[in-house]
């Protein structure tokens, strides 16, 4: 029962002899697009506008560092530190409570829901993507809000970042989930036979075409049509996709009639089209009539958290479930990835071919660059004279820099507890 003290502190807790809690969860905008879960444990976490705060919301009526909430013996404390508009906590305006239980809180115009046992997260997968950092988060729950929609959806992304696994999970996701998922890649066909492929063919309508045969277009019929690759699609076609998707209407070449198609289309580029547009390699007219929603997938670089998740997924793919070494995670963190996760998948399945034990060492790991070279491991890199603490300095100082000082994220990523990472900042000065 929650009870007002003249200090405006409020008790909340279900009875006197509470086990201690260990770990707690906020949920940031539940519902939203911008919806995340952020993991509580021993430290404290600081929820506010700053980008420095280890939640950091973007919402004008949030203060810069509006409340903390912290694990203690007596149960989960929610402190308000001086905001501007107060912070609500199940309705009830306070400075200071002691949860036990879960709530909902309200900071600014942006719910916080507070859970005592892990939430069920649909959002940290999609289909057979996974990845729970917030930029993923991000995505998935964009994806998930245009699903039950009919309008044309771009793809954009670094090669390998999985773009087809999402257009997959959006399909699956969607009201056509039973109908087709037809697949075209503009940049695997010859030149001379993309016409025949997307729009189909007569019989007889040129040397080889034996049969009438169907494209892309009434393959997909009743679902979905997925373009990957779709800046490769020569211009002079790109009319012809245009009026397609205008009029709904497929003519197959040497045909007079056209053939309606009920198609659900989604795209896929790692070019950026509006570069494309502006060099004339790509019609305007086309562009804005495939970019209803354009949905940005972030390079494997800029969320490492979701790093062991991959792992374990593609470990798991290969049917070794092997156990891995801080220093083999420390390795894959530090590198770049221009592969994204395709390239990840590659290097975990070849270590894996390696590993002569229960154990993926960074001894196992082999990375190719563009040009194919191979970057060294983390353990082949001139550390050699230099003294244990001064190189993790240096790792947890750039690891924060890359996260623009957001200590959840940065702990996350360096595979260390929050209340650790605070240990280390206060004893190299950082």
């Amino acid at each position: 029962m929650a009870r007002r003290r003249s200090d405006q502190t409020v008790s909340m807790k279900t009875s006197d002899a509470v086990d201690r809690i260990a770990r707690a969860w906020l949920i940031v905008a539940p519902g939203t697009v911008d919806e995340r879960v952020v993991v509580v444990e021993d430290a404290p976490v600081v929820l506010g506008k700053e980008s420095t705060c280890d939640v950091p919301i973007a919402d004008p009526h949030v203060s810069r560092e509006h409340c903390r909430i912290q694990i203690t013996d007596g149960g989960i404390r929610v402190e308000d530190l001086g905001s501007r508009n107060g912070t609500l906590v199940n309705g009830t305006p306070v400075k200071l409570t002691v949860l036990s239980q879960p709530a909902t809180l309200l900071l600014g115009k942006t719910t916080v829901r507070l859970e005592t046992t892990e939430p069920v997260r649909e959002h940290i997968a999609f289909g057979d993507a996974i990845g729970d950092s917030p930029a993923m988060q991000q995505v998935f729950a964009m994806l998930r809000r245009l699903a039950a929609s009919d309008i044309t959806v771009a793809l954009l992304g670094e090669t390998g970042v999985g773009k087809d696994v999402l257009a997959r999970a959006l399909h699956a996701a969607s009201p056509r989930a039973r109908g087709p998922f037809a697949v075209f890649d503009c940049g695997a066909v010859a030149p001379n036979l993309i016409e025949s492929a997307l729009f189909g063919h007569t019989k007889g309508a040129f040397t080889g075409a034996v049969a009438d045969r169907p494209g892309v277009f009434e393959a997909g019929h009743g679902g979905f049509v997925f373009l990957d690759e779709i800046a490769e699609l020569p211009v002079d076609l790109q009319p012809r996709l245009l009026r397609v998707l205008e009029e709904r209407q497929v003519r197959r070449v040497g045909a007079v009639d056209p053939i309606a198609v009920d198609v659900r289309v989604v795209c896929a580029t790692n070019r950026n089209l509006e570069e494309e547009v502006e060099a004339g390699r790509f019609r305007q007219d086309l562009y804005f009539r495939l970019t209803g929603a354009v949905v940005h997938i972030p390079p494997l670089r800029e969320r490492l958290e979701d790093l062991p998740k991959l792992v374990d997924r593609a470990l798991a793919e290969v049917g070794r479930p092997l156990q891995v070494a801080e220093t083999t995670m420390a390795a894959l963190r530090s590198y770049d990835w221009p592969g994204n996760v395709r390239e990840l998948k590659n290097v975990i399945a070849s270590a894996a071919a390696f590993a002569d034990g229960p154990v993926l060492e960074p001894r196992h790991l082999m990375f190719f660059r563009r040009q194919g070279s191979r970057q060294p491991t983390l353990d082949r890199l001139p550390l050699g004279g230099r003294a244990l603490e001064q190189l993790e300095r240096a790792a947890i100082k750039q690891t924060l820099e890359q996260f623009g000082g957001n200590k959840t994220r940065a702990a996350k990523a360096l595979g260390i507890a929050a209340s650790t990472l605070y240990e280390k900042i206060k004893k190299y000065g950082l």
